[in-house]
């Protein structure tokens, strides 16, 4: 049993990814499964997107089942969406055949092996584009599932989860997501400004949650009232209260915002105030 689907193998050849007459077993053993995971790591922290690209595909040369890897060529090679989908879906499979049985062994502490927290990272990440592409029953999915095989979230799914279950209207599962986790960062403070206003309103409730939110990234602001507009590509790591972090709310939240009726003119008052 190679993990994959044909059609999923046919994809990986395609890519290069995979040689013709690879050895699939050689590849799925442990010690070249953690080999190829170490040198994805690497490329993480690689000093531009040729470098991690470099390395990722090296990391692959070691062992296809190597889901960081082909979810970091989802972020640096894939042209649109749906290619980066169709990576992704690639990662999740690459991950789902590294665990095998270990799956649902495991299941409730994934996060705690590094191959785990790959597979949990594929997953989020698919989640998070299949969110963006429409697919939000099947987003939701993952994103829940996720949670199920490691409530502690090493990953930080709940983030994306939270920002996507405001997207959709659905304010109480969101709250109650982020009333798990005792989240002090900035884009968990933006998400629950968001909800408190959109429960009562501007007031003493939604004020001190948004200054809160201020308090934790004043950076962020411009991104959700128009007045920046994000990079093309998002920062692959931030700092807390940077500005690289105010892209990534930007981003993911600037919808919700101006959906929301009376969101960001209440939200430039309270930014008006706390720079008076």
């Amino acid at each position: 049993m190679s993990g994959f689907a044909p059609d999923e193998l046919d994809a990986l050849r395609r890519y290069g990814l995979l040689a013709e007459g690879a050895d699939l077993a050689a590849m799925a053993a442990e010690e070249r499964i953690a080999a190829a995971e170490a040198k994805a790591a690497e490329a993480w922290e690689a000093s531009g997107p040729r470098k991690a690209v470099e390395l990722a595909q090296a990391a692959l040369g070691e062992s296809v089942y190597c889901a960081t890897a082909l979810t970091l060529l989802s972020l640096f090679v894939a042209r649109d969406l749906p290619e980066r989908v169709r990576l992704l879906k690639l990662a999740y499979a690459a991950g789902a055949a590294a665990m095998g049985g270990r799956l649902e062994s495991e299941a409730g502490s994934l996060g705690q092996s590094p191959r785990g927290l790959a597979y949990l990272e594929a997953r989020q990440h698919l989640a998070s584009a299949l969110s963006v592409s429409g697919e939000r029953a099947a987003a939701f999915g993952h994103w829940r599932e996720v949670l199920r095989l490691d409530p502690a979230d090493p990953s930080r799914a709940r983030l994306d989860f939270a920002d996507a279950l405001v997207d959709a209207g659905e304010n109480a599962e969101a709250a109650e997501l982020l009333k798990r986790f005792e989240d002090a960062d900035a884009r968990a403070a933006y998400v629950k400004a968001l909800l408190a206003f959109r429960a009562k309103g501007a007031g003493a409730e939604a004020d001190a949650a948004l200054d809160a939110a201020l308090s934790a990234n004043g950076f962020v602001p411009a991104y959700l009232v128009g007045d920046r507009k994000p990079p093309k590509t998002a920062p692959l790591t931030v700092e807390p209260g940077s500005r690289e972090e105010a892209v990534v709310i930007g981003v993911n939240a600037a919808k919700a915002w101006s959906e929301t009726q009376g969101a960001v003119a209440w939200l430039k008052e309270r930014r008006r105030r706390a720079t008076m």
